[in-house]
């Protein structure tokens, strides 16, 4: 017969075995509801959405055409943060650099150039230090947090496209094409394009949630960046008024994106992924964005605790 201990530290086991099958289809119950929700925001919506939801370290509860390759738009950014962090890491690039403002850039493809047109950009300062230098630091912030176009152009200059794409490669982010410079509509014509996937922004996203975006202390830095955007119509709204949300905008015609960590009451996370296209009405689809972002902050918040 065994020890009383050993009864009791088998009986534990039991019970432990027990609760964890019954939590597999309790969890399994409560995504297909989520999914199920979301879906019935989307369905017979005019245009394409594609979403990811999931709570940090775990698989995705929804994952709505969540491997359909979408325009990035400025969600691309957050590669070119990447690799930044990376080359600060490697010694090969310095925060306060300067670097000298210029609106001429050579297109990947071809010996020609091509310049932004100002109007379709989102932060007018910039073109203004025209001649002048402006730090790498400060360059990422307006990139992140204005999304700005002129940012992101010198940033990818000064780091090299195929950099880049090393960087994303090394990271195993599967599901994100970086293609270009914003505007190289040179490289556009032949086909080489930002293309992302909201599962895979929604693994760059946990992966930087977990400090494994270059290291713990570049994550935490490229989130700081996060928290400070801007543009906040699509995931924000969604929630109640406070809520801290670390992400990255993109528009195009046609196009609204957001890609975010949503933060609970409770210090719980979670990531948000948002995508869509051919839009006929954005303003509709930003409405139906919102409703998504909502049900899923309701659900997340039953779930994992809070207020």
């Amino acid at each position: 017969m065994p020890p009383s201990g050993m009864r009791l530290l088998t009986r534990g086991a039991v019970v432990l075995c027990a609760l964890l099958l019954l939590a597999g289809p309790a969890r399994a119950a409560r995504a297909s509801a989520m999914a199920d929700a979301v879906a019935r925001l989307t369905a017979g919506q005019p245009g394409e959405f594609a979403v990811y939801a999931a709570p940090s370290g775990q698989a995705p509860d929804v994952c709505l055409h969540c491997d359909e390759p979408i325009n990035a738009a400025s969600t691309i950014k957050l590669l070119v943060l990447d690799a930044a962090y990376a080359a600060f890491r490697d010694g090969t690039l310095k925060p306060d650099e300067a670097i000298i403002v210029h609106n001429r850039f050579h297109s990947l493809v071809g010996m020609g150039s091509f310049s932004l047109d100002q109007k379709e950009d989102s932060y007018d300062p910039l073109y203004a230090e025209a001649g002048r230098p402006v730090t790498v630091i400060e360059l990422l912030r307006v990139m992140i947090q204005y999304s700005s176009n002129l940012a992101t152009n010198l940033m990818v200059e000064r780091l090299g496209v195929i950099q880049i794409r090393g960087v994303v490669a090394q990271q195993g982010l599967e599901g994100i094409t970086f293609g270009r410079m914003i505007e190289d509509f040179d490289a556009d014509a032949k086909g080489i394009r930002n293309r992302v996937t909201a599962r895979g922004l929604g693994g760059f996203l946990q992966k930087l949630d977990h400090g494994a975006i270059v290291g713990p202390a570049e994550s935490r830095a490229m989130i700081g960046i996060m928290l400070g955007q801007t543009f906040n119509d699509l995931i924000p709204p969604g929630l109640p008024g406070g809520t801290l949300v670390a992400h990255k905008t993109g528009w195009v015609n046609g196009v609204r994106n957001d890609a975010a960590i949503v933060f609970l009451p409770n210090g719980a996370h979670y990531i948000l992924v948002e995508l869509s296209r051919d839009l006929p009405d954005e303003a509709a689809g930003i409405k139906v964005l919102n409703a998504i972002s909502s049900t899923v902050f309701k659900a997340y918040r039953r779930r994992l605790g809070g207020p």
